[in-house]
């Protein structure tokens, strides 16, 4: 941490290290608490990862880097403070990867996202929406309700917890701008903010934590918010590569009875709003699944004329050749039989 004349001396100087604790974290713990330092250091090397996996169990499943082997050791070491509004966390911690437990919080919603503000290292995450790389100087959001894949190389920074219940008012913004890397003016506000607020939270009291707990959360629902312009680019973009991983996911299932868009939603693990916003310009997504069974069901009667309609109707996910000509009709203007005959005069005159 920096010092100037005016700043707290740094945790490391003032709080005596505690060995990270061999439970599960509480998340619906709180209260407010002092700062505390936690480290891996007092254990033998071999424990270190185990010790840091069952701290983390109740949020996120962890795993070593590739090649790491946990017996060589796995350093980490915090300072952490709940300040009721939010949970604030600053250090270093070793290369690892993780994802959202498989059943976090006993399989309730977490209803937390995690503020990342990077100063050494990097980190990735991918959802099933988004993809970001981070760098030094990086603020991006996590939530911890969204199914995600993450890894961060050996990391020096912060990690704020942020609860729904203090962010209710701008929940669903937050929730539109998680995996995102965020930048400007009031972005940079708050991290010159966040990391004034690490060298101060060392000697407040309990009320003072409070105070600063609420005054922080309003701090980053103003300063967190993108301008409508910029999310509606950053809105655009997600939609290109949702609708095209939706495309690719109808056209190679034409042929399933059970293909809708609940099911596409389901299989790409995205939200059923932002699929239906994904194909929105091109009259929705059951509309696209039918016409796109229905021109390939056109192709292969021309192309196969002595194939029974029946047959055709039913390899493009048509149960009933009545429903497959009605909609047929719809589409074209004529029915399977006509247009087949249709494509046999024309074939035989030329």
């Amino acid at each position: 941490m920096q010092q100037d004349d005016n700043t707290p001396v740094s945790a490391a100087k003032l709080l005596e290290q505690v060995p990270l604790p061999r439970e599960p974290r509480d998340i619906r713990d709180i209260a407010p608490a002092p700062p505390r330092l936690f480290t891996t250091r007092p254990y033998p090397p071999s424990e270190q990862f185990e010790v840091w996996k069952t701290r983390m169990a109740s949020l996120v499943d962890v795993a070593p880097p590739e090649g790491h082997s946990p017996a060589q050791g796995f350093e980490v070491e915090y300072l952490t403070c709940n300040m009721a509004d939010v949970v604030f966390t600053s250090g270093r911690f070793a290369a690892q990867t993780f994802a959202r437990a498989t059943q976090p919080s006993q399989g309730t919603p977490v209803d937390i996202w995690w503020l990342f503000r990077v100063r050494a290292g990097e980190a990735r995450f991918e959802t099933a929406e988004r993809q970001i790389h981070a760098g030094p100087g990086a603020l991006f959001l996590i939530s911890l309700d969204d199914d995600f894949r993450g890894s961060i190389t050996n990391y020096d920074g912060l990690v704020m917890a942020l609860p729904r219940r203090s962010f209710a008012g701008v929940a669903d913004q937050l929730g539109e701008i998680s995996n995102v890397l965020l930048s400007g003016n009031l972005i940079e506000l708050l991290t010159d903010y966040l990391d004034r607020l690490e060298t101060r939270l060392i000697l407040m009291s309990p009320d003072e934590l409070r105070q600063a707990g609420r005054a922080t959360a309003q701090m980053i629902s103003a300063c967190i918010q993108l301008s409508s312009e910029r999310l509606e680019q950053a809105r655009g973009a997600i939609e290109s590569v949702l609708f095209e991983r939706a495309r690719l996911y109808i056209e190679t299932h034409l042929g399933d009875f059970d293909l809708t868009p609940d099911r596409v939603a389901q299989k790409l693990k995205i939200s059923r709003s932002n699929l239906y916003r994904a194909f929105e310009s091109v009259g929705g997504v059951a509309g696209y699944i039918m016409r796109k069974r229905l021109h390939a069901a056109y192709a292969e009667l021309v192309g196969s004329p002595d194939r029974q309609v029946q047959e055709v109707a039913y390899r493009h996910g048509f149960k009933l050749a009545s429903d497959f000509t009605r909609a047929f009709r719809r589409e074209f203007g004529v029915s399977p039989r006509e247009m087949r005959e249709h494509a046999r005069r024309t074939s035989s005159a030329s």
